[in-house]
C-alpha cells in the first residue's frame, strides 16, 4: 500500500511532462515543465503551416489520452483517477487555446520572447525591476551640450601679467581675497556709489588710466570726511599746503570735503605729475610722497622707473606699497568674477546711474552768507541730504563776501531762487576767539544771541566743549 501511495505522488508531479512532451522519458529525466519544452521546441523550429500544427496536436492528444486512462485504471484508486481526469481536461483546454492561436494567424515566431534591447544589460533590467531613479544632485546647472562661459581675466591699465604677478602686488591681492577684507572692500565700493561713478566718468573724460577710479580706496576707503594723522582731509586726502591752485580753503569753505570738486582737482594734479615724469606709476607715487621728494629720489637712481626704485629700496615704505596696493584693488574690482569675489560688477554699474551719481546737478550763485539748513527748509528738502550736496561749507553757510556756488538736485534751480527771496542773509561783523572759562551759553549772553543760532552759524553741537583759541562767528541780532 505504501509503495502504491509513493507511486501515485510520483505520477501526480510528473504527469504534465508525459502529457505534453513527444518523449515522456525525456521529460522525466530533465525534470522540466512541459510548457518550457513546448516553447523550446517551437522556437527552434521553422514556421510550419497552420493545418499541420493543428493536425499534429489533435492526433497527439488522441493517442495520449487512452494511454493515460489505462495507467490510471491500473492504480485502482478512485481518488487518483479523479485527479488524472482533471489533468486530462486541463490538457484538452491547452490544445484548444493553441488551436485558437493558430486560427488567429499566430505563427511560432509570435510565441518567441521579445529580445531585450542590446544597449541594456539583461542582468540589470528584468521584467520585475522597479523604475529607475535619476539623481541630479551635484550635477552642473546647465544642460548637456551647453557650453558654460568661463570668466576670463581682463587686462588692466598700467599692469602687465608680469607686474600683477610681482610679490608686492600679490601680497595685497591675497589680503583682499580673504573673507574679512573682501567684505570690507565691497562695503567701501558700495557706500561710495554716490561719488564713485562720478569718479569713473571723470577718469574716462580726462583720458587717464582707469585704475585711478580706485585710488580713493587706497587714500581714504572712499570716505569723504576722512582725516589722516598728518592732516590730509577728504576722499582724495589733500594736505592744506597742496590744495592751491586746485581747491578753495578758508575759514568758510574747505573744498577738500567736496567729493566732486576734489575729484576734478585730484585728476588735474595727477595729470600735472604725469607731465613732469612722463610715467604714470611715478606720477601716482608722487601723489603720495610729493613731487619734490620723488624728484630728489630720482636724482639718486640710475633708472627712472618705479619698480627699479622698489627693488633697490629707494622709496619710502608707504610709497613703495602705495602703487602695488592700487593695482591689486583695481585688478580685483575689474576682475571680480574671475577671482570669485563678491564685489559690485564693474561693467554693469553704469547701467544704474542716477543724476547725483553721474554728477548732473543744478547750481545757483550767491554773494552773501546764507544758511544751508534754512535754504533746505524753505525748499522743503531734507536738511541732511542738502548739506551732503554742499559739504564744503564748514560753517553751514556760504561765504559772507565772496561768490559761493550752491549745488542743487537737478530741476530744483527755480525752487531755490524762490526760496532765497524769502530768507535773509546772515550778518556777523564779529569774530570771537574762545578763551579760558568760555562756554556757548556765556558767549551767547554776552552778545545777546541764542545758543542755537550761535551753534548753527558755527556748525557745532549745543553740548560741544569749546577749545581755547577756537574762532566763533557771532550772528547779527
Amino acid at each position: 500500500m505504501k509503495q502504491k501511495l509513493l507511486f501515485s505522488i510520483f505520477i501526480f508531479f510528473t504527469f504534465p511532462a508525459f502529457f505534453f512532451a513527444d518523449n515522456a522519458e525525456e521529460a522525466v529525466e530533465l525534470e522540466l515543465p512541459a510548457e518550457e519544452i513546448v516553447v523550446q521546441e517551437t522556437i527552434s523550429e521553422e514556421a510550419v503551416p497552420k493545418e499541420e500544427i493543428l493536425s499534429d496536436l489533435q492526433e497527439e492528444k488522441i493517442l495520449q489520452a487512452p494511454d493515460q486512462e489505462e495507467g490510471t485504471k491500473e492504480e485502482g484508486s478512485q481518488e487518483e483517477g479523479t485527479k488524472e481526469e482533471g489533468t486530462k481536461e486541463e490538457g484538452i483546454q491547452e490544445v484548444q487555446i493553441q488551436e485558437e492561436a493558430i486560427q488567429e494567424d499566430v505563427t511560432p515566431e509570435d510565441l518567441q520572447e521579445e529580445e531585450p534591447d542590446p544597449k541594456y544589460d539583461q542582468a540589470d533590467f528584468t521584467k520585475d525591476s522597479e523604475p529607475l531613479t535619476y539623481f541630479t544632485e551635484g550635477f552642473p546647472d546647465f544642460y548637456p551640450g551647453e557650453v558654460k562661459k568661463v570668466p576670463t581675466r581682463k587686462a588692466i591699465s598700467l599692469a602687465s601679467e608680469e607686474i600683477l604677478a610681482r610679490p608686492e602686488v600679490e601680497k595685497f591681492r591675497k589680503q583682499y581675497l580673504s573673507p574679512k577684507w573682501a567684505a570690507a572692500l565691497r562695503s567701501y565700493l558700495e557706500n561710495a556709489m554716490e561719488y564713485r561713478l562720478y569718479v569713473r566718468k571723470a577718469v574716462q573724460d580726462a583720458g587717464v588710466p582707469e585704475v585711478l577710479e580706485y585710488l580713493p580706496v587706497v587714500e581714504s576707503n572712499y570716505k569723504t570726511n576722512a582725516k589722516s594723522r598728518s592732516g590730509a582731509i577728504g576722499m582724495w586726502q589733500f594736505m592744506a599746503n597742496s590744495v592751491w591752485p586746485f581747491l578753495t580753503l578758508n575759514d568758510y569753505v574747505d573744498e577738500r570735503l567736496d567729493p566732486w570738486k576734489s575729484t576734478d582737482a585730484a585728476l588735474k594734479k595727477l595729470q600735472d605729475n604725469y607731465k613732469a615724469f612722463d610715467d604714470w606709476l611715478l606720477a601716482i607715487a608722487a601723489y603720495n610722497c610729493g613731487m619734490g621728494a620723488l624728484n630728489r629720489i630720482l636724482k639718486k637712481a640710475e633708472v627712472k622707473d618705479f619698480w627699479y626704485l622698489v627693488d633697490n629700496n629707494l622709496l619710502p615704505s608707504q610709497t613703495a606699497n602705495y602703487v602695488p596696493k592700487l593695482l591689486a584693488i583695481a585688478d580685483l574690482a575689474i576682475n571680480s568674477e574671475y577671482y570669485g569675489i563678491d564685489l559690485p560688477s564693474h561693467d554693469e554699474e553704469f547701467e544704474i546711474l542716477e543724476n547725483e551719481k553721474n554728477g548732473n546737478f543744478d547750481y545757483i550763485t550767491v554773494n552773501k552768507a546764507y544758511s544751508i539748513s534754512q535754504l533746505a527748509q524753505e525748499m522743503r528738502m531734507d536738511t541732511s541730504a542738502f548739506r551732503r550736496l554742499n559739504p564744503s561749507y564748514v560753517l553751514g553757510m556760504t561765504h559772507p563776501s565772496k561768490s559761493s556756488e550752491i549745488r542743487l538736485p537737478l530741476g530744483m534751480k527755480q525752487s531755490a531762487l524762490d526760496a532765497l527771496e524769502k530768507i535773509e542773509p546772515i550778518e556777523f561783523p564779529i569774530k570771537y576767539e574762545v578763551t579760558a572759562g568760555d562756554s556757548l551759553w556765556s558767549i551767547s549772553r554776552r552778545y545777546k544771541v541764542s545758543v542755537s543760532d550761535l551753534c548753527e552759524l558755527n556748525n557745532i553741537d549745543e553740548n560741544a566743549i569749546l577749545k581755547i583759541g577756537k574762532i566763533l562767528y557771532i550772528p547779527a541780532k
